[in-house]
């Protein structure tokens, strides 16, 4: 796991740190997204997290041999249960693994060194050839 972020919601996320009477405008909520925020997961929830995407990865495997290689993303809601809903998956860098531009906190606990996407994708490149195993690798 590179990392997580929220997706913040033009005009919604907004309106709603306001009460809505002082809302004078009477605006009604839309919901585009204009950027994301990093997000250090509560760590109750992380157990979780790892558990989906591994479960995600053993089950492309399974469908889809050899699987998803490569970044991807488990768009998710959590809900007032802490349950988590996956709505999308993005076999793709995303805002959650590319905002990060010296890594997140997760990526450096697992690297021990500042690791951004790009690095990471670079450094698993460069050892899958030192060890000659590249068609692990790349589909």
């Amino acid at each position: 796991m590179l990392g997580i972020d929220i997706r913040y919601e033009s005009n919604i996320d907004g309106l709603k740190r306001i009460p809505y009477i002082v809302n004078e405008f009477r605006i009604n909520p839309t919901f585009v997204v204009i950027g994301n925020i990093p997000l250090v997961l509560r760590e109750s929830l992380l157990t979780k997290v790892l558990e989906y995407g591994i479960k995600f990865v053993e089950e492309t495997k399974k469908e889809l041999p050899p699987g998803v290689i490569g970044p991807f993303c488990l768009e998710s809601i959590v809900d007032d249960n802490m349950e988590i809903k996956v709505f999308e998956f993005s076999g793709r860098i995303v805002a959650g693994t590319n905002l990060y531009i010296n890594g997140s906190p997760y990526s450096y606990l697992y690297w021990n060194e500042p690791m951004s996407t790009g690095r990471r994708l670079a450094r698993e490149l460069k050892l899958a050839i030192e060890r000659n195993t590249i068609d692990k690798i790349l589909t």
